[in-house]
């Protein structure tokens, strides 16, 4: 018995051990933290490693596991309370450097003013690279909905900051 739960233990981690660097990278998008990021991430693979019964046998982890993670972020998001009694100490405001007022500070700003819904897109997207037919298996909507959805998140960020997308064109 001890035996095959070493064995399940294995190819549970075989599987989701290079999905970990996205997921990551997907909780930091969505959750602009790092160490609430690495907090989703983890929370992600007990729920996952809970679940995996349900995962069909011969089905693609990844979008599963991204799904996993996307409804983490959310449900810390919706929670936000519990970010501030994990950090009691309010650190002093960082000095930005020159360069750090450009595009980019402008786009991360325009992102975090999205949707969560939207912004999720563009990172699965974007940071992730994921084809659209895997964003809609991992946001539970149509490969069709998942560009629209992109379409109408990248028109917002055009009105909110223009220059800084039409400079890449």
């Amino acid at each position: 018995m001890e035996v095959a739960h070493a064995t399940e233990r294995e190819a549970f981690g075989d599987r989701v051990q290079p999905l970990l660097p996205a997921a990551y990278r997907l909780a930091y998008g969505m959750l602009r933290s790092s160490h609430e990021a690495e907090d989703a991430v983890q929370e992600s693979l007990l729920k996952a490693w809970r679940a995996q019964g349900r995962l069909r046998p011969g089905s693609d982890v990844r979008p599963w596991f991204f799904t996993i993670v996307a409804n983490q972020c959310r449900q810390q998001l919706r929670s936000r309370w519990w970010s501030v009694v994990k950090r009691p100490e309010v650190s002093p405001p960082v000095e930005q450097d020159p360069g750090s007022a450009g595009p980019d500070a402008d786009l991360r700003r325009a992102l975090g003013r999205l949707s969560h819904d939207q912004r999720l897109v563009v990172v699965l997207r974007f940071y992730l690279d994921l084809p659209f037919e895997e964003v809609g298996r991992a946001l539970g909507i149509s490969t069709k909905a998942a560009k629209s959805r992109l379409h109408r998140a990248l028109d917002r960020l055009r009105t909110q900051i223009p220059e800084v997308l039409d400079d890449g064109r």
